[in-house]
């Protein structure tokens, strides 16, 4: 019920098979389904509401077409890592803009570009290993924040288009991991939007706030 939703890869919901390979079927009206046709990239497919990567570190299901937004944002993503070693969940094929948990396998650090600008902000703890609700939102100022759970783990500035065709990344993906959910605003969300978002997909994939 807020607007500006651009993307819902929705927890067990529109997940399945296609020719040559699976898809999840985007849930927010604008048709952003994630597919992949390649077997190296396809991880284990889906399993228990989840695109679940393995080892290889290149799993990923990608967009027909590019989204870009040079302004304000919301992501959220519900991840299960395995471990916290250059986590890329959300990229651009040509790798200029994506975020990432543990840039360089360090736990504290988050990196990010946007059409190419780097910005990497020092967490005050590592995301973890336990399915979590990860947000990265950029506010009108580009102030970006990065939260677990709703609460604040570092804040940054950062400028530029954020640009995104794959969730995960044919390169530095998520290792042996699960993603079971994807949500994204055009828009960064506070007060009553923002708990509603947060708590509507807490409920849903079974996550204590």
């Amino acid at each position: 019920d807020i607007s500006d939703l651009e993307l819902w890869l929705k927890y067990n919901e529109g997940q399945g098979t296609i020719t040559d390979g699976i898809q999840w079927n985007d849930q927010s009206g604008q048709s952003r389904h994630a597919s992949q046709t390649a077997d190296a990239q396809e991880g284990s497919g889906f399993s228990g509401g989840a695109f679940v990567t393995d080892a290889g570190s290149q799993d990923n299901l990608d967009f027909a077409s590019t989204f870009s937004d040079a302004g304000d944002y919301h992501v959220f993503m519900v991840l299960d890592l395995s471990e916290e070693s250059n986590e890329t969940f959300i990229s651009s094929v040509d790798n200029t803009s994506f975020m990432r948990f543990a840039q360089g396998g360090t736990e504290t650090s988050f990196r990010m570009k946007h059409g190419g600008t780097l910005l990497d902000i020092t967490l005050s703890s590592g995301f973890g290993t336990d399915k979590a609700i990860a947000e990265v939102s950029r506010d009108g100022s580009n102030n970006v924040r990065v939260a677990k759970n709703g609460t604040t783990l570092g804040t940054g500035t950062g400028t530029g288009t954020f640009s995104f065709e794959q969730v995960g990344t044919s390169s530095n993906s998520l290792t042996s991991a699960s993603i079971f959910e994807v949500v994204i605003y055009s828009k960064a969300l506070s007060g009553t939007e923002l708990t509603n978002a947060r708590n509507d997909i807490a409920d849903r994939n079974s996550i204590t706030l």
